[in-house]
């Protein structure tokens, strides 16, 4: 993807923003938006805290997840962008170089050409699978997980996928799900359905749910949708690495036992940026508040559902950072004089 063709494309569908204040010392940054309300609320919280208490601009742009948006942020494009989730984003490896840090201990370690900057990690721990409707696993007692599912192909069935099953799938390529390939390795007679966006692969199943019938879908966790309906994972394979699966190396697989036929890894979503950008002494109070940030699974749950009953995701978030202060106020920079509003 050529960057120049990509910028264009997306600023013309751009949602920009002023900042409510800003101080002569802090640099004005553009930031990607992610193409998912968890990614938003996340990216939401964090520009609000810079632009409130840090005294930053910041301006957003809607920019598709996948290769392209780490390009533009390599290029200088973007300053940074919110909630990569490290078994979704294949150019991590390739352009980050350092610890990616949780809860206090490294988790992983990159080896790349650091033109991407890892800020440091959301806070939440993301878990994805696919799943099915507890009451259709509850009146299918036998089944046990997915090397069941071709028994039951047909229930899943639809008139578009013919005598194979469907599947609700990762809904935007950019995220790098392969569900096709996994289907295809894993030998289940399946085909997976992109729908293009979060809202739509979501509409889709819930009307399915509503109306008790039996479908398959992928998912992750945190969101909303598990708090209003019931669903069963079908326990995937704990992931394992192919080293050969890369496009450098023409997405060669290693068989059934390894990614992607595998489930994803426990994942540790974080913030990148670019360099050039957080090595700015003006930038220095943002880089330090994105190492301290630490957003909790349960905090942006609450988030979501208030969201999907309706809350205006800016709104919903204002009124978390309201009523979080002790939480939030551990993230902010030891020292913010000449930048904090306070």
């Amino acid at each position: 993807m050529r960057i120049s063709k990509t910028i264009i494309t997306f600023i013309l569908s751009s949602i920009l923003f002023t900042a409510t204040f800003s101080k002569a010392s802090a640099e004005k940054l553009l930031a990607a938006i992610a193409d998912w309300t968890g990614g938003e609320i996340s990216c939401q919280v964090a520009v609000s805290i810079l632009e409130d208490e840090l005294g930053y601009e910041i301006d957003r742009i809607v920019f598709a997840s996948g290769t392209g948006l780490w390009e533009a942020i390599a290029a200088g494009d973007i300053d940074f962008a919110c909630e990569s989730w490290p078994s979704y984003a294949e150019a991590d490896e390739v352009m980050l170089n350092g610890d990616l840090i949780h809860g206090g201990e490294v988790k992983m370690t990159y080896s790349g050409d650091g033109s991407v900057k890892l800020l440091g990690t959301v806070g939440i721990t993301g878990m994805s699978d696919y799943y099915v409707p507890k009451y259709w696993a509850d009146a299918n007692p036998d089944f046990s997980g997915y090397a069941d599912l071709n028994k039951y192909k047909s229930d899943f069935a639809t008139m578009e996928s013919g005598d194979k099953g469907r599947l609700i799938g990762c809904p935007v390529a950019g995220w790098n799900c392969h569900d096709q390939k996994r289907l295809d390795l894993l030998g289940l007679d399946f085909v997976a359905d992109e729908l293009g966006t979060e809202t739509a692969a979501l509409a889709e199943a819930q009307g399915m749910y509503d109306r008790g019938e039996p479908f398959l879908m992928y998912l992750w966790e945190p969101h909303w949708f598990f708090g209003v309906n019931e669903l069963v994972g079908v326990k995937l394979a704990p992931n394992k690495t192919c080293d050969t699966f890369t496009e450098a190396n023409n997405w060669e697989t290693c068989g059934a036992d390894y990614w992607p036929a595998t489930g994803w890894a426990v994942d540790y979503p974080m913030n990148y940026g670019n360099p050039d950008t957080f090595a700015k002494p003006e930038n220095q109070a943002a880089l330090e508040f994105f190492g301290k940030m630490a957003l909790s699974n349960a905090d942006q749950a609450a988030m979501l559902v208030k969201v999907r009953e309706g809350g205006e995701l800016n709104d919903v978030v204002a009124e978390w950072k309201a009523n979080n202060k002790s939480t939030w106020e551990k993230w902010l920079p030891t020292s913010v004089e000449g930048l904090s509003g306070s």
